[in-house]
């Protein structure tokens, strides 16, 4: 029940970015349930690459199952917990997805089933060391720094302060520049 909350959750984020999934980055949706198949993951996938609803996302978006042994192979390296309770037959676990580097390194943790699109965002040009964004981009991350208690982006004042000076620097020496030439101009008129 949960599961498909995050994967909701993760694929409004998604249809928001302008990077698409299967170009700029892969989505790895793992099952930790040893009794999901490889047809369940199939079906599944097939529905979630409907709702993003662009075009070579198949190929990036990638659903997977997995034996008992793999599963907690992968859940203890990534420090996932979770139980299962007999009694309601389903799983407890914490609602998180994971941006990884692309030597498969955990970047950045999010927690909860809505992800913040602008968080996303930076936390995957960030991940993949900026070799995707744009100059923008690389302004923002100066600025903003990913707090791991939160699972946010949140401004570095004195980053923000520093830019700005240097903004308010540039436009009034052009100002500065501007005035000079044009009260330089009037003085040849008027001799």
């Amino acid at each position: 029940m949960l599961c498909s909350e995050v994967l909701t959750g993760l694929e409004s984020a998604l249809k928001v970015l302008k990077f698409n999934v299967g170009n700029e980055f892969a989505v790895l949706t793992v099952s930790f349930d040893p009794t999901d198949t490889p047809q369940t993951a199939t079906l599944k996938k097939a529905d979630y690459l409907k709702r993003y609803g662009r075009p070579g996302a198949a190929d990036g978006w990638h659903f997977l199952t997995g034996t008992q042994s793999s599963i907690d192979a992968l859940t203890n390296a990534a420090g996932f917990q979770y139980q299962y309770d007999p009694k309601l037959k389903q799983y407890a676990h914490a609602t998180a997805i994971m941006i990884l580097t692309p030597e498969g390194k955990i970047a950045q943790y999010y927690y909860g089933v809505e992800y913040a699109p602008k968080d996303l965002r930076l936390g995957l040009i960030q991940a993949a060391d900026n070799k995707i964004g744009t100059p923008m981009d690389q302004v923002l991350l100066y600025c903003y720094h990913y707090d791991p208690d939160t699972g946010k982006y949140g401004a570095i004042i004195g980053r923000v302060l520093q830019l700005s000076g240097l903004a308010t620097i540039l436009v009034l020496g052009s100002f500065i520049i501007v005035m000079f030439r044009v009260g330089s101009g009037n003085k040849r008129k008027a001799i």
